[in-house]
Order: structure tokens, then sequence, then C-alpha cells
């Protein structure tokens, strides 16, 4: 048996008190709030519910062409299988994807024009994905791709497509996913769905690129599994420095713990009604982030 140590709850006590300080002190206030919301998210001893893709109007929003078929092409495949009015609203207009090494000095002509063709490029990828999986309303709103910021033109943009389509369900990029466009993106979700007066009951589905998320929902997409990895393959332009698709499909390999005995394929998600969903972003945002705009 332990012996129990010599002076153990005053040194734990000590050891709280330093980790509140260092917390306190260092910890810059977006990562404080984002731990805050993982700990609200994090439900012990329960499994992700399984569930089947939504149906009605949807609207998936995508920060880049190809996070809509990364995050969630499988179930997008299936909701429109089962008749579910589709659009996917590409946010930015995908000129920084391209190597790093490339985006380095300053912007020339040359470089300006090879923006112009990566765009029109992405632009025929996005639409030959999207018809892999069964959607053709596609929307491009063209804000600045890495540099994305809440403009009062983004807002009215998204917001004014969200009007049209008075959607039942969105999907879009969880709020802990670490890349600065997803963020924005759901910065102008948010500021665009109360300027549209979307109810609050639309369900917000919120899927998982970069960062792996805390999920309550994933759904079985192992009947779209083919036609999700078909679609991946329709953006080569993005594929010259990562391998994305295998990246994806380990990720949806994963998820296939929690739908059962780990076979086939299962994308996971963060689900909950916009009411909720703006609690939540409301709780991890800390004014306007580096980047935004009034």
């Amino acid at each position: 048996m332990l012996r129990r140590v010599v002076g153990e709850p005053r040194l734990t006590r000590l050891l709280q008190v330093a980790l509140r300080a260092v917390y306190g002190r260092y910890v810059p206030e977006p990562v404080k709030n984002s731990l805050r919301l993982q700990l609200m998210l994090l439900r012990r001893d329960v499994e992700p519910a399984r569930a089947t893709p939504p149906t009605g109007r949807i609207v998936v929003l995508a920060p880049h062409m190809d996070d809509e078929v990364f995050g969630c092409g499988g179930t997008i495949a299936l909701a429109a299988d089962a008749g579910a009015r589709v659009t996917f609203v590409y946010v930015t207009d995908g000129s920084k994807g391209y190597p790093a090494a490339r985006l380095q000095g300053p912007v020339t002509r040359e470089a300006a024009d090879s923006e112009a063709t990566l765009v029109a490029c992405r632009k025929e990828e996005a639409q030959r994905a999207a018809a892999v999986l069964g959607v053709s309303d596609l929307v491009f709103l063209d804000q600045p791709d890495g540099v994305l910021a809440v403009t009062a033109a983004a807002v009215s943009a998204l917001a004014d497509t969200l009007a049209r389509r008075v959607p039942s369900a969105v999907f879009l990029p969880f709020l802990t996913d670490l890349h600065h466009d997803h963020w924005i993106t759901n910065c102008l979700f948010i500021e665009a769905a109360r300027r549209a007066r979307l109810a609050a009951s639309v369900a917000c589905w919120g899927y998982e690129v970069w960062t792996p998320l805390v999920a309550n929902t994933v759904v079985d997409v192992t009947a779209a599994a083919d036609r999700k990895r078909l679609a991946m393959q329709e953006f080569p332009s993005q594929q010259t420095e990562f391998d994305y698709p295998r990246a994806m499909l380990g990720l949806n390999t994963y998820r296939s713990l929690h739908r059962g005995r780990a076979r086939g394929l299962a994308e996971a998600f963060h689900v909950a009604e916009l009411g909720v969903y703006r609690r939540l972003f409301e709780t991890i945002a800390v004014g306007l982030r580096p980047g935004t705009a009034a």
C-alpha cells in the first residue's frame, strides 16, 4: 500500500494556487475560453448518439472549396439521396490554396494572375465534387482567403443567402476548429443568422476538419464512402503537399468506433439548435478576434 506523503494536502493546495496563478497570468483569454467550452461539452460515459442525416432545406458553409467534402461529404450525399435540398456556400475565394512558399513576398502581376487561375480551378473542382455528392445549388461569396474578416459586406452576402434558402439545418466547421477562416466563418454565421432572422430551432451541425471536436452525434456514412472518396479526389489542386483524403478517411474510420464495432466509416458532429449554438459561441468569443473588422 502506498504511504501518504507527509504534508501532501499542503503541497496540493500550493500546486493548485501555482497553477491558477500561471493560468490567470500567462494563458491568453481565447485559450481560456476554448478550455471552458471543451469542459462544458464533455459528458463522461455518454457516447455520441447515432443519427441519420437531416432532411428538408440544408445549407453547408465551407470556408474553402473542399471543406464541405472533407468534413461532411458522406452525410450530405446521404441527405441528398433522401431528398434534402442542399446548398453549398463557399465563403472564401480559395486564392491562397497553393504551396506556402508562393505566399511570400510582394503581390506581383504574375502572382495575381496565378491566384485568379487558381480561383477558377477551385470553383470547377467544387462543382465536380458537388455533382458527385448530388448537390447542384452552389453559392460563392468570394471573400479573401486566409484573411477572412467579419465585414458588413460579408455578413450581408451570407445573410441574404440564408434568408433566401431558409434552412432547417446549417452545417459549418465547429467552434473549436483552429483554422482562422473556419473560426471567422462561425463569426460571420452568428451575425448573418441574426440578420436573416433564422429561427432559434435551426439545427447547427458543427463538423470537423482541422480539429477533432467533442462529438455528440455520429452518422454512419459507409453507404456513401465511395462517393466521398471520389468527391475528395476532385480537388487535385489541394493535394500536392498534403494527402487530405487519407487524413479525413482515417478520422472517419476512427469515428466508426461510435457507430458500432469500428466497421465502415462515420462522420462526427456537434449538433445544437441555433439558440444553444449561439450561447456556445458567446462562451468562446472574446470581442472581435484579430483579423476581424467592425
